[in-house]
């Protein structure tokens, strides 16, 4: 009996261990190609044999290429991005679950097939207007229409849904009104929430490559743009340059991720959203 179980456990394992190594496999790459001695052959970055100080090839990209600037530019635009996210989403949220209006499912069931449709459909009328405001190569121009995040007002939903419902209506016979249970009951109440959002739509925006090469000219550098810039075979520069810039890339949502892990997967998990 026993070892049936044991068999059964390994068998389960082994599924675990090929994804993990999918997982991983990119992220050791890029360590070893920017460590490594040789970055130009393949086999020589997966299987290093000896490694040097990549220090240097990371201070390269962070001066030589832009990708300092481009970090930080992609950071301040996500911030915003994700702050404003937070603010229309969990406003929206708490309008579908306490309001009733004429059209109430009509228009979230609207808001939730929006989701399915492909961003190209809609990204040259998106871009048409952006540009004729104005606003093109600006921190508003490429955040305002990615704060519209129907996943985000879901997400919000399924907590303010799962909130007690004692509070809230103590709350109605004091007196309080909708905007004092918004900002003093709803939003302290869902922290995990609005933790959990904002992890996965700063980790959304940060990849984005689209609509910030569309957007974007020579005032604001998206992060995404700068790599696929430095990897065109016209751009010569060493390549353990260019991994490490990927690297660089690469770190700000993985520890972000990493820090906030608990918290997301335990929102994730009361939410019943998975990513």
């Amino acid at each position: 009996m026993k070892n049936r179980k044991s068999r059964e456990r390994l068998l389960w394992m082994i599924p675990c261990v090929i994804w993990g190594f999918v997982c991983l496999f990119p992220i050791w790459v890029l360590f070893s190609g920017t460590f490594s001695r040789d970055s130009e052959n393949l086999v020589n970055v997966i299987f290093p044999s000896s490694f040097t100080n990549g220090i240097s090839k990371i201070v390269t990209a962070l001066t030589t290429i832009d990708i300092g600037r481009a970090t930080l530019d992609t950071m301040v635009y996500s911030a915003f991005t994700v702050l404003g996210i937070l603010i229309i989403s969990s406003l929206a949220a708490y309008e579908f679950s306490f309001f009733k209006f004429p059209g109430k499912k009509l228009l979230f069931g609207l808001v939730m097939v929006s989701m399915m449709l492909p961003q190209v459909l809609y990204i040259i009328p998106l871009y048409r207007m952006v540009y004729n405001m104005g606003l093109a190569d600006t921190l508003l121009g490429i955040s305002l229409p990615m704060m519209v995040a129907p996943l985000a007002v879901f997400i919000m939903m399924q907590f303010i849904e799962d909130l007690p419902q004692s509070f809230i209506e103590s709350a109605r016979i004091d007196g309080a009104g909708h905007f004092t249970i918004y900002w003093k009951i709803v939003l302290p109440l869902m922290r995990n929430g609005i933790l959990t959002t904002a992890v996965l739509m700063f980790m959304r925006i940060w990849g984005q490559y689209l609509w910030p090469s569309l957007i974007t000219a020579n005032r604001i550098k998206p992060i995404s743009v700068a790599i696929a810039n430095i990897i065109s075979p016209n751009y010569w520069v060493d390549s353990r340059v260019k991994i490490a810039a990927m690297l660089i890339a690469m770190l700000p949502p993985l520890l972000i991720y990493t820090f906030f892990q608990k918290r997301v997967i335990e929102g994730v998990t009361a939410s019943g959203i998975k990513e």
